[in-house]
């Protein structure tokens, strides 16, 4: 177990940004954090991922190539294995309405960019916090 990190058993974390220093950056401090991270570059890769391995919780931004992060949020609140997973979008809208439509569809939190990652993390540590008890 990472010395660092006060998580008992690894909680596998997707993470998906089509910005690939944000994506390392983000990689790099959850791990150091005793996450188990998968990152990608796109949904549609994601989603062909979470068909062999179901995630704890997913991170992913919004506004991406080929799918945006709404649209995948959709598909992973449309199927019922996947359904209950807790959805963080992260993105640089931050008007009232994007929030609004965000949360509508079933995101569990949302974090506006740009990120401070000890934020971030904390965040992220809240919410698998909450999940477990």
């Amino acid at each position: 177990m990472n010395p660092y990190s006060n998580i008992e058993d690894s909680q596998k974390l997707v993470i998906i940004d089509d910005e690939e220093d944000l994506l390392d950056l983000m990689e790099y401090h959850f791990k150091k954090k005793g996450y188990e991270v998968f990152a990608f570059e796109s949904a549609n890769k994601a989603w062909e991922f979470m068909g062999e391995v179901r995630p704890d919780m997913i991170l992913c931004d919004w506004m991406m190539p080929e799918m945006s992060g709404i649209d995948f949020c959709r598909m992973v609140k449309g199927n019922l294995v996947l359904s209950d997973i807790p959805f963080v979008m992260v993105t640089c809208r931050s008007e009232k309405s994007a929030v609004q439509k965000a949360m509508a569809e079933g995101v569990s939190d949302y974090i506006k960019k740009p990120i401070l990652m000890p934020e971030l993390v904390s965040r992220i540590d809240q919410l698998f916090n909450l999940r477990a008890s």
